[in-house]
Parts: structure tokens; C-alpha cells; sequence
């Protein structure tokens, strides 16, 4: 293997970890994933991981992950539970929503349509979700660990030399930041840094949509600032799509 597809790999592997740092951060405080978050978040790896990942953005990243870390140090675990209670609740309508589908203003099926979606990327890779979690594919933890997935099998498809499997996986890449992560995590990161300013969460947020857009501009996808509204509430009543549905959607999905 040639230095130049050395440094790919290491990007890969540089994106999959800051991926993964940053969806641990936004489960719960006693969730097993975030307690490994001090693992996870060591400073300087994590700030080698950053310049390693993105170019002409990196300084930033790094600044913005020394806030973090720094927060992490004088923020308690019972502060953080008070405060992830207090942001997401204990329903999917908490100050914060953490649902991609509670947000946009579509028709009375365009949530089912989303969950199906979401799902049907999910089960083409076939990944389940774990069913101890209690949790919803559209969940945004979910979806940066998806990313964090698809990078870490991105490293070891050019490892390995495939080079169809690499193309396929940036390409699925592109399409679901664009489609979903992207257009959901900007509002919802938002949302965070305006409820919880100065705080551990505050920080995380920042860090996250900082690390979002530049993944947009990695993968060409356009920064889509629109700030998103919460769903109408009368329109609950819709049935949620299902597990079992999600499994008979179409790769079609994955054309551009």
C-alpha cells in the first residue's frame, strides 16, 4: 500500500472516531457509550484525529474540542444527568427533540416515510438496532453512529483494495448526510447551543455542527442551514413505520 492510500485509511479511521466521540456524547450520562466517553475523549488523540480528518477546518475543531474537554472537567455526572434530562426528557418531545422525524413541516405520512427510509439504510448494511436501547433509527445518536459505521468500513475497504465496495460506501455516505443527517443535526444541534449555552451540552453542540458542516464540504454535500420546525402535534396520531416494513424497502434508495 502506498503512503497516499496509507493517509486515506487514517482519514477514514480519523473520521469513524470523531464520529463515534460525538454520538456518545448526546446518550445518556449513565448509558455504558457515554461512559466510555473519557476513553473515547482523549484530547490530544483527539485532536490529531481532527487534523487528520478535516483540512482548511481543523484548527477550529481543535478549539472547539479543548472546550469540551475543558468543560468535561468541571461539569459533575450528576450535573450532566440533570441537564440531558432536562434537554431530551424522557419522551420524544422533550425542549430538544433527539428524533429527526419530530421536526419539518411535511404532510400527515412524511414521518412514517422518514422512519422508512432511515430504517431501510440501516437493514442495507444489515444493522439492527439493539432492542435493550429502546430506541428509534432517526435517533441522533443513531445516525452519527451510522457514519461512524460506514467510515470505519470505508478504512477497511481500502485496506483491503476494493475499490467498487469504497466508491458505494462514499457514495451512501454522501446520500444520507445529505438527506438526513446534515438537514436534521444543524437544527438540533442549534437548538442545543441555544438552551444550553456555556454548558456541557453547549459544548458538545458546538463541536458537532462544527464537525458536520465539515464533513459537507468533504463530501460535497450542500450546507443546509434551514432552521427546522417542530412536527405539528396533531399529527401523533400517525402510525410510526415499523421495524418489520423498513426491511422491504428498495435499495433504490441509494441512486442519486
Amino acid at each position: 500500500m502506498t503512503t497516499a492510500e496509507r493517509d486515506l485509511v487514517t482519514v477514514s479511521l480519523s473520521r469513524s472516531a470523531i464520529y463515534g466521540v460525538i454520538a456518545a456524547a448526546f446518550r445518556h450520562p449513565e448509558n455504558p457509550q457515554f461512559r466510555s466517553l473519557e476513553d473515547l475523549f482523549e484530547l490530544d488523540a483527539f485532536c490529531d484525529a481532527a487534523r487528520a480528518a478535516v483540512d482548511d477546518r481543523a484548527e477550529q475543531l481543535v478549539n472547539l474540542a479543548r472546550a469540551l474537554h475543558d468543560t468535561t472537567q468541571t461539569m459533575n455526572q450528576q450535573a450532566r444527568i440533570t441537564e440531558f434530562i432536562r434537554l431530551f426528557g424522557h419522551t420524544s418531545r422533550g425542549v430538544v427533540p433527539p428524533y429527526e422525524t419530530e421536526y419539518g413541516s411535511g404532510g400527515p405520512f412524511s414521518q412514517p416515510q422518514e422512519m422508512s427510509d432511515i430504517s431501510g439504510f440501516f437493514n442495507a448494511f444489515g444493522l439492527v438496532l439493539d432492542a435493550a436501547q429502546h430506541e428509534r433509527f432517526d435517533h441522533i445518536c443513531c445516525e452519527l453512529e451510522f457514519m461512524c459505521f460506514l467510515c470505519a468500513k470505508q478504512s477497511h475497504a481500502l485496506d483491503a483494495g476494493h475499490d467498487t465496495d469504497v466508491a458505494e460506501i462514499v457514495r451512501t455516505q454522501r446520500i444520507f448526510l445529505r438527506d438526513h443527517l446534515a438537514r436534521f443535526a444543524h437544527t438540533f444541534f442549534m437548538r442545543v447551543t441555544k438552551e444550553s449555552s456555556g454548558t456541557w451540552h453547549g459544548a458538545a453542540a458546538g463541536l458537532a455542527l462544527e464537525y458536520i458542516e465539515a464533513e459537507c464540504l468533504r463530501l460535497c454535500v450542500a450546507i443546509d442551514r434551514t432552521y427546522l420546525p417542530l412536527r405539528p402535534v396533531d399529527s401523533f396520531d400517525v402510525p410510526m413505520a415499523c421495524g418489520s416494513c423498513a426491511q422491504e424497502c428498495p435499495t433504490e434508495r441509494f441512486e442519486e
